[in-house]
């Protein structure tokens, strides 16, 4: 098999900010620690044009990263342009480039979900609907439905796992199992490369 590149892996991060940049710092040190280059709009680690919009910078650093850690969480982030939230967007890309990608997702968007699924209508009423709030935002549930590639056969699926944690040294774990073996990571993304 062919070898990439002596140059550093590009790992993309994609995630929400809000309440989280130490954890994102966090998870993104241990991933250079590695001696990959960690993408991310926050950090600054991403290359900016400036005659493209925001949106169009994102899913470009996606284009060009060989691999791609996405990062589900209850905020839906501020990234949205006319309706179309960034992050989602760098997700979805993600996965129809079929570049190598892992996601982490936090254990209030499970948590919700199922609890979402459980309710039973009291009365005449079949709709529910979650006040706007500061703490979870409902449309992080399409994102992990996305994700986990929900509505397709279990048994048929590929590239769904989405690794649940709470704290930050439970993602942390999941970062170092999957990225610490370089050689692996190394021949995951020439393979994809091949394709």
């Amino acid at each position: 098999m062919t070898k990439i590149s002596s140059s550093k892996i590009k790992i993309m991060v994609g995630s929400t900010v809000y309440g989280f940049p130490d954890q994102l710092a966090a998870i993104c040190d241990v991933i250079e620690s590695y001696g990959y280059e960690a993408v991310n709009s926050h950090r600054g680690t991403m290359r900016v044009d400036p005659t493209l919009s925001n949106l169009e910078n994102c899913l470009q650093a996606v284009r060009d990263c060989d691999a791609f850690l996405g990062i589900i969480r209850p905020y839906y982030g501020s990234g949205n342009i006319n309706g179309v939230n960034i992050t989602f967007e760098e997700m979805k890309l993600a996965m129809k480039l079929k570049k190598p990608y892992w996601f982490l997702v936090h254990r209030d968007v499970t948590f919700a979900r199922q609890l979402f699924r459980n309710l039973i209508p009291k009365g005449d009423t079949q709709n529910y609907e979650l006040k706007k709030n500061h703490i979870f935002d409902i449309r992080t549930l399409d994102v992990y439905d996305y994700v986990i590639k929900n509505g397709e056969a279990l048994e048929t699926r590929t590239g769904n796992w989405a690794q649940e944690f709470y704290r930050l040294d439970e993602a942390l774990t999941y970062v170092k199992v999957q990225f610490e073996d370089k050689s692996f990571i190394e021949e995951v993304v020439t393979r994809n490369k091949i394709k």
